[in-house]
């Protein structure tokens, strides 16, 4: 019971502590979301079956740990809801709360906590047969209520929400090259590149063609998934790091190309050969941009603007109505999980597995190495070409600014942070990064520049110290310093990531279990 309830006040904590921090720098009715949230994720960890050995696997059990864990994340909620509307607000510049308002936040933040967690926890102590699905049912209504919660509470999300699942897509389409068949690939933002360029110029003025989106998505993910192939045929013999290098070229390139499309002239290559030879170029038959060159991507500027979706009852998707985008973008991560969920449990996922543990072995025993790495290439951008697609569609227009490197790194440290090939630690570790990023950081820096220009410099005189102070305060300035940090840190205390794949984790953690055996055995326990 003593350990069962320090679990309890560990996990609450941690969760409790984050949920905090998010209340402090948004205040308002995030409280509750984040109970809401957060007090569903605290109530699935605390009433596994793992964690109620001690007691019979009862919904009336697991509603009481959940209950435990969500009073904990609650009272969080209350004092920062406090904090935040007497003290935050005022050195940030902006108007004390009302003490009653305040108080009605974290008052609703707790009861939403451990309602949360009570029914979550409930749930999990189900019959196993009954248990996942009941999950799954929680799951899609927090899911599918999400956008309206969000704008009852006025706290818009909905917008970063979007942006966060299709880094996700991303992700969970870059864990199949990297976390299933162990190819490191850090030129994966050419492939998103690829599906956006694609849906660019089959949907806009650029060329003058306008064909349906929904049409213009599968192409644009076939288009990706051939680019896959082609990065995959030359790197069949290369491993590791010389892969890796490989990748990273064809990452660099692509954004070159795109950049530098804008006049196009194709000859026919024979006569252009001959014309050549007898210093005759006027001969060579031309193919394309015979009058004038065509601008085939619209260089630095990029391509704008890009058609948008259209349905008869919702008619054409539009920047001021995100619920359309929200749905669409969630439909695609959810029949991406379900897609590479079977690709994993799958023959092919067997191979890419053994092609990941010994390529040697997975030889001697009949897969064909070849062909299995060209899949699980091209099966990775596959997803990556129905991400830019949607991303093209979105934003309606593209640069190629957007798709550099660092893309490719950021995504690559989601699969990674979350747990190589674990698709539930991937989604996990796109939240984290993707709302860390394009959430917390951006507010945080509007509450400390208010900090600032309120409680420190008007007390300080001397110049240059005021700009020392007005850089030091701002996070965004320091964005690739924490994000790489918290990678440093997360590297030292749980390489595996946030939810390891059991074999990622038995393999970073051998010889701990070595060492317990051992121990077990010389102590007879």
């Amino acid at each position: 019971m003593k350990v069962q309830i320090l679990k309890i006040i560990k996990s609450g904590g941690v969760l409790g502590a984050i949920a905090a921090f998010i209340v402090l720098i948004f205040g308002g009715w995030s409280g509750a979301i984040m109970a809401w949230l957060l007090g569903s994720a605290v109530g699935f960890t605390q009433s596994q079956g793992n964690k109620v050995q001690a007691h019979p696997q009862t919904p009336q059990n697991g509603a009481k740990l959940g209950a435990q864990a969500g009073v904990m994340l609650g009272i969080w909620l209350f004092v920062a809801s406090i904090v935040e509307g007497l003290i935050v607000r005022p050195i940030s510049g902006r108007p004390v709360a009302n003490f009653t308002d305040a108080l009605i936040f974290g008052i609703t933040s707790l009861v939403i906590a451990t309602v949360a967690a009570t029914i979550m926890g409930a749930l999990q102590g189900l019959h196993p047969s009954l248990r996942k699905q009941a999950t799954l049912v929680a799951l899609a209504f927090v899911l599918i209520l999400f956008p309206f919660i969000d704008q009852l509470a006025q706290t818009r999300w909905i917008a970063t929400t979007i942006e966060i699942q299709i880094f996700i897509m991303l992700a969970l389409g870059l864990n199949i090259t990297v976390g299933f068949a162990g190819l490191l690939d850090l030129g994966y933002a050419a492939f998103f590149a690829i599906g956006a360029y694609t849906t660019g110029l089959l949907s806009s003025p650029q060329l003058n063609i306008h064909w349906n989106f929904w049409l213009v998505i599968f192409i644009a993910a076939g288009v990706a998934a051939i680019a896959g192939i082609i990065l995959g045929t030359p790197t069949l013999r290369l491993r590791g790091d010389y892969l890796a290098i490989v990748t990273l070229g064809f990452g660099e390139i692509v954004p070159v190309l795109f950049r530098n499309l804008t006049s196009v002239r194709i000859d026919e290559p024979i006569s252009k050969i001959i014309g050549g030879l007898i210093g005759r170029p006027e001969i060579a038959l031309c193919l394309l941009g015979c009058e004038s060159p065509i601008n085939l991507t619209g260089g630095e500027p990029g391509i704008n603007p890009i058609d948008r979706p259209f349905l008869p009852i919702i008619g054409t998707f539009t920047s001021s109505n995100y619920y359309p985008w929200y749905y669409l973008i969630l439909l695609l991560v959810v029949l991406a999980y379900f897609f590479i969920g079977r690709l994993r449990d799958s023959r092919l996922g067997r191979a890419w597995t053994a092609i990941r543990e010994d390529e040697l072995a997975a030889s001697a025993m009949g897969i064909n190495l070849v062909k299995t790495k060209l899949l699980a290439f091209s099966m990775g951008a596959t997803f990556s070409g129905f991400a830019g697609a949607f991303y093209a569609a979105y934003i309606s227009a593209i640069f190629p600014s957007v798709f550099d490197f660092s893309v490719s790194v950021i995504i690559l440290c989601m699969v990674i942070l979350g747990g190589l090939g674990n698709m539930n630690g991937v989604i996990l570790g796109g939240i984290v990064i993707m709302g860390a990023d394009r959430l917390v950081l951006p507010q945080l820096a509007r509450i400390l520049e208010g900090v600032r220009n309120t409680s420190i410099l008007p007390y300080i005189a001397n110049p240059q110290w005021q700009d020392f102070i007005r850089i030091s305060l701002d996070p965004t300035q320091m964005r690739m310093f924490l994000f790489g940090l918290t990678l440093v840190i997360m590297m030292l205390v749980r390489p595996e990531g946030i939810i390891p794949d059991r074999q990622h984790q038995a393999e970073l953690h051998d010889d701990e279990s070595a060492n317990r055996d051992t121990l077990a055995e010389s102590t007879g326990v």
